[in-house]
């Protein structure tokens, strides 16, 4: 049993005794106590930290007890003080209470029981509040962090939009070799450098347990095509094959979080073909069936290098890579399979891998999934190549929302859009897609059509869309769906959308539908560029001119409010973090002017999007952006 080590200030050596002997009643062997005879003594022991509790007289010669107390106080002493006292006296009581004493004890009602409990409660209130003063700094430590990482994270992003503006700009005039080659590498390692930094920010979020997981229902025939699209491409680009086989009937539909799941996968993928050089990368995939749910195995085999015994022990710890040139010819930040292998632990799963040098590696996610309402268990022929990815983009216009929860759905379908001639903004979900639909419509530049997935966290695409019918948007709605279940076209125009479109998205069924209501616009393209740094500002501004806007650049924000008395653009792209005013300062001073086109924060950050709503702003632009990036303005 552990000892309490106990402060007895007491310069009566009777009570010392009476107190002593009734700490011997309670536990012969439970107290270390040291006895301070006067409070020059106690004044050196309140130096310590090794006490758990203290015993103070009241009376203590020419000095009381709150005076003691006091001083024990200043000197940072942190045990919890009991005040003993001859005076049954309620007065002194509070007194004592309100200077910082725990608890009050008279000498002549004092028993062991009595006064073990006082012991005990005072030690444990000592605890809850040492284990609050530790939560809470714990929780600022972490908020520190958080807005370090943040601030950081700009502070970085943005001289990568020089060095990744500067290399397409030159990069447009065509450069022969050697010039292309060093090009080349610069924009490569632009690009290395900027996916070490998302990795580093998505680690620390794991760590700081502000991932949040999002379980929902999935199709699985839907999911594995849209892996089998993304990864076909690289491996053509490698001249390997790529193959999804299922070596087991699986079901239909599953509970997970897709957007975590797909993250995983494609780390694993990608690697594979990252490091094969011939034969082929294949993901094979097998149930075992339970009782309310199956456990499934997502196997990915490759032909490539293989990994070494002593390397397969550290490759899941962060920032650490394999050994060895071919390792290192290889970009990576170390961080993807630490990603993933918390990722499955939160998703209920785990990861193992066999590897044998000159063999190839094997990468096996398992997962215990539930099985959602309705489901079946079906044999699949995952082998077949989906249909053929090559198209041609018609010619149209308009501005169009895109909204769904995975960043490469949604980026895949802009870039459809783009490439066709419309301007696209992205959304996450339902909410943030009405947030921006309705700043849209407050600033008279509203959005001609939506490509709404349905399944998404927060608010999902159907209910989205009933609350914009609600509002009176009567702006066309596609919705996007990987639900193959009877009725579910219907269900889409029940709640209120314009079409039905299954996933994977097909390009010339988007576009064909797109062209029922899309309208022909012409762009004003006039753009004020707000941004401090030089360097960004001048490349950016040339990538502006190259894609055909007239755009004026100033380095601050009572620069930019004199610039804006004299020229009136339809865009104004705006750096947050300027040297006079932030930007949201400054956004606001633009809307008293009562400018209504639209207004883009440029931030390497993650602002609020409701102090961006208050600001103004009509979205963001994020950092670092290069030619492809501005070309979505």
């Amino acid at each position: 049993m552990a000892i309490t080590r106990l402060l007895l200030v007491e310069d009566d050596e009777d009570d010392f005794i009476i107190t002593r002997d009734l700490l011997h009643d309670i536990n012969p062997d439970g107290y270390q106590v040291v006895w301070a005879r006067s409070p020059e003594e106690a004044h050196k022991h309140f130096y310590s930290s090794d006490f758990e509790v203290c015993l103070l007289d009241y009376s203590l010669g020419a000095f009381t007890g709150l005076q003691i107390l006091a001083e024990a106080q200043r000197q940072g002493f942190d045990a919890p003080i009991i005040m003993l006292t001859g005076h049954d006296d309620s007065a002194l009581d509070a007194e004592a209470l309100s200077a910082g004493a725990v608890d009050y004890l008279v000498k002549s009602q004092l028993t062991a029981a009595r006064l073990s409990r006082a012991i005990r409660y005072a030690v444990a209130r000592r605890d809850m509040e040492q284990e609050r003063l530790e939560r809470l700094k714990a929780e600022a430590e972490n908020k520190s962090k958080s807005e370090f990482l943040a601030h950081l994270s700009h502070e970085l992003r943005t001289p990568l939009t020089s060095i990744l503006g500067y290399t397409d700009l030159l990069l447009q005039n065509q450069p022969e070799q050697p010039q292309l080659d060093h090009l080349s590498i610069i924009k490569r390692n632009g690009y290395h450098l900027l996916s070490l930094l998302n990795d580093v920010l998505d680690l620390s979020k794991i760590e700081a347990g502000r991932l949040e997981i999002q379980f929902s229902e999935l199709a699985l025939p839907s999911f594995l095509t849209e892996l089998y699209q993304l990864i076909t491409i690289k491996a053509e680009d490698k001249g390997i094959r790529f193959r999804i086989e299922a070596l087991t009937e699986l079901p239909s539909q599953i509970i997970t979080d897709a957007t975590r799941l797909r993250q995983i996968l494609l780390n694993f993928l990608s690697n594979a073909v990252k490091f094969t050089d011939e034969g082929e990368v294949r993901l094979d995939i097998f149930a075992t069936r339970l009782e309310n749910s199956c456990r499934l195995s997502f196997r990915v085999i490759d032909t490539g290098i293989g990994i070494s015994p002593s390397e397969q022990k550290k490759l899941f710890t962060p920032f650490v890579q394999a050994k060895g040139d071919r390792y290192r010819s290889e970009l990576g930040s170390g961080l993807g399979l630490a990603i993933s292998q918390q990722l499955a632990h939160l998703l209920g799963g785990e990861i193992s891998l066999q590897s044998e040098i000159g063999a190839g590696s094997c990468f096996t996610l398992t997962l215990e999934c539930k099985h959602s309402t309705e489901y079946h268990y079906q044999t699949w022929d995952l082998q077949q190549p989906t249909a053929s990815i090559h198209f041609e983009s018609p010619c149209l216009s308009g501005q169009v929302l895109v909204v769904d929860d995975v960043r490469e759905i949604r980026e895949l379908v802009a870039h459809l859009l783009e490439g066709a001639g419309c301007n696209v903004q992205q959304a996450a979900n339902g909410r943030e897609a009405i947030n921006l639909l309705q700043m849209a419509h407050d600033n008279d530049k509203p959005f001609d059509l939506v490509v709404m997935d349905v399944q998404m966290p927060v608010m999902d695409g159907l209910t989205a869309t009933q609350e914009l019918r609600k509002l009176g948007f009567e702006i066309p709605v596609i919705a996007l769906t990987a639900q193959t279940m009877l009725g579910e076209r219907q269900r889409c125009l029940d709640a209120g959308c314009s079409e039905h479109l299954g996933k994977p998205v097909q390009p010339d069924q988007l576009f064909d539908l797109l062209a029922k209501y899309l309208p022909d616009s012409i762009v004003d393209k006039k753009l004020i560029l707000i941004e401090d740094d030089e360097d960004a500002r001048s490349a950016t501004q040339q990538l502006l001119s190259a894609l055909g806007w007239e755009a004026k650049a100033c380095g601050d924000g009572e620069s930019a409010l004199q610039l804006f008395e004299t020229y009136q653009p339809s865009l104004i792209l705006m750096d947050i973090n300027l040297p006079d005013m932030d930007g949201f300062t400054l956004a606001k001073k633009i809307r008293d002017k009562a400018y209504t086109g639209r207004l883009l924060a440029a931030t390497g950050e993650s602002p609020s999007s409701d102090k961006l709503t208050e600001s103004g702003f009509d979205g963001v632009l994020s950092k670092p952006y290069d030619l492809s990036k501005l070309a979505q303005l």
